[in-house]
């Protein structure tokens, strides 16, 4: 996200970060894998993005309060801006080749 928009990590495109795509590991529980279309992380990239299955993406929305014209105002499209921010990571170590970190649920 730009930093004028109140980004705090800004890139000049998405290619700049980390690559990886998400995957089920059983219900209720996801988890990000190297996608390696893309260059191995160096972990010194200040952000992130994520592939995912559009089985993924379409269960994130079920369930919305709302009928389905109004749940379309909601999903992102290229080029919106937006920003993730997640302190529930900020104690992961990444500093090894694979990186396993526990987050609690809220």
């Amino acid at each position: 996200m730009p930093t004028t928009m109140g980004g705090l990590n800004e890139v000049s495109s998405g290619d700049e970060c980390v690559q990886s795509y998400a995957s089920r590991a059983k219900q209720g529980e996801w988890h990000l894998y190297d996608d390696t279309r893309h260059a191995a992380p160096t972990w010194k990239e200040v952000c992130g993005r994520s592939a995912m299955s559009s089985r993924l993406i379409s269960g994130s929305m079920a369930g919305f309060p709302g009928n389905v014209a109004a749940a379309d105002k909601y999903h992102l499209l290229d080029e919106d801006a937006y920003r993730v921010f997640f302190p529930e990571f900020g104690h992961c170590d990444a500093s090894k080749a694979t990186v396993k970190c526990t987050v609690p649920k809220p």
